[in-house]
């Protein structure tokens, strides 16, 4: 087979790879070196028309990457961010040349203390987990470290060397709203939780009043608690006290998240109110909780492991290609309807 012959799409068979992929590994851009080595090896062997230009390339020793995670909370705390530090650790384990650091940037701490840090470990790369400090960010990002954020504040628009990681919510939310008023009749919905504390909040409030507005319905924002993060969401009590406030119970809840969902089913608990018969509730997520939970939780899914896996591969992507434009990712989400619709 004559060397001019040889295609992408060969190399792509060849290995089992998605064409995709075979690409990024041939035009220099990241993927896990054990791919980058399987994609080389057949496009040697293959005798792809650049592989000597190639060869050459990955016989350069790879550079060592230094990245850190920036956090605002006890991430380990949290099982969701259990699973999506795990994922990033499963994606770390393919490259030798990356080292993960963390640094936790509490309420108290100062700015300055982040850039010596920074600078003290000659990072090169970051990414933000939990982190929507409006007196950090725009400082962060005016620093031109290549940063991954793993959601992000909705107050912000600023340019920058930084992409975005994101579970879709708008979608799934919206169509899942106009299903419960076209097939159970639900015809009055409230929203749990603070809607400005990032963007996934805010899409899935958002999604909510459109299948409302959609459905020639009326959004009464008397049917929702969306106090900032100090209210005590946790505390049932006073989530149940704010639930008898409110005229009448709507026929849905949708909480920001399934701890929030879970909170609200306590809450109605102590109004002796039953989920599913008097209040549908739903939350986001897919916690281990929400199974576990009785009645189990009716959510969406999200790709936890594989959400952390797209930061460090989004990240080193950033690395490599500082100057490209900053992306918004989204990450697939699923229904999962278990009892509590």
């Amino acid at each position: 087979m004559k060397n001019e012959k040889i295609t992408v799409q060969d190399i792509a068979d060849a290995t089992g790879l998605s064409r995709n992929t075979v690409s990024k590994a041939l035009n220099g851009q990241y993927v896990p070196p054990r791919t980058r080595e399987t994609v080389l090896s057949a496009a040697i062997e293959l005798g792809y028309k650049s592989y000597r230009h190639i060869a050459s390339a990955d016989n350069a020793t790879p550079p060592h990457r230094r990245i850190v995670l920036i956090t605002s909370k006890l991430l380990m705390t949290m099982s969701f961010f259990v699973h999506v530090v795990r994922g990033i650790e499963t994606a770390l384990a393919e490259d030798d040349n990356v080292e993960l650091l963390q640094f936790t940037a509490s309420k108290t701490s100062l700015f300055n203390r982040l850039v010596e840090y920074l600078n003290e470990n000659k990072v090169d790369g970051i990414i933000c987990m939990e982190l929507f400090r409006a007196d950090y960010i725009p400082k962060l990002i005016e620093l031109g470290y290549p940063t991954v954020f793993f959601d992000f504040p909705i107050y912000l628009s600023i340019s920058g060397n930084y992409d975005i990681v994101l579970p879709e919510s708008f979608s799934s939310v919206k169509n899942y709203c106009l299903s419960l008023i076209g097939e159970q009749d639900c015809k009055t919905f409230g929203f749990v939780g603070d809607y400005t504390h990032c963007t996934s909040f805010y899409e899935r409030f958002l999604a909510m009043r459109e299948a409302i507005f959609l459905s020639g319905l009326e959004y009464k924002s008397e049917y929702s608690v969306i106090e900032k993060d100090s209210f005590p969401y946790g505390n049932a009590k006073e989530l149940a006290q704010r639930f008898s406030l409110m005229p009448s119970l709507p026929d849905c809840f949708i909480a920001a998240n399934d701890t929030l969902a879970i909170d609200v089913i306590a809450a109605l608990k102590i109004l002796h109110k039953k989920v599913p018969r008097d209040v549908l509730v739903v939350g986001f997520d897919n916690l281990a909780e929400a199974r576990s939970h009785d009645p189990q939780l009716t959510t969406f899914n999200v790709d936890k492991t594989g959400i952390g896996k797209k930061l460090l591969s989004v990240l080193l992507e950033r690395i490599s290609r500082p100057r490209q434009k900053t992306q918004i990712i989204y990450l697939q989400s699923k229904l999962i309807v278990r009892h509590t619709t």
